[in-house]
């Protein structure tokens, strides 16, 4: 069995992008309004970096296993949260959300895993 080390980021990349911290570490939730100036347009492959983000619940979705929970409306970028447990949430809820970052395209951020906890 092999085990691969992630690389850590040089604490360079997180300069102006608070929302942004090696993996789990706590960053300041950004919001709606100001993430897209903090999101990189990629990060290695080999490393691991975690996101936060407070909004209000826009999706909340389960297939029986995992819970889907989306913040932020177009026309900016949309932030999708896959989690096992969706905390009572519900549509229009204060939440923070927390966890491993993936740009999916210029307009959608996959955080996976995840936490979604009422703000």
């Amino acid at each position: 069995m092999s085990v691969t080390a992630q690389t850590l980021l040089p604490d360079s990349f997180f300069v102006d992008r608070p929302a942004f911290s090696q993996p789990e570490q706590p960053g300041r939730p950004a919001s709606c309004e100001d993430i897209a100036a903090q999101l990189p347009d990629s990060v290695p492959e080999d490393s691991r970096v975690d996101m936060a983000i407070a909004g209000s619940v826009t999706l909340i979705r389960t297939d029986g296993a995992l819970w889907y929970v989306g913040i932020c409306s177009d026309p900016g970028v949309r932030v999708l949260c896959v989690t096992y447990s969706a905390n009572e949430l519900k549509q229009g809820d204060k939440v923070v959300l927390r966890g491993g970052y993936n740009r999916q395209d210029r307009r959608h951020v996959l955080l996976d895993p995840c936490l979604a906890s009422p703000e």
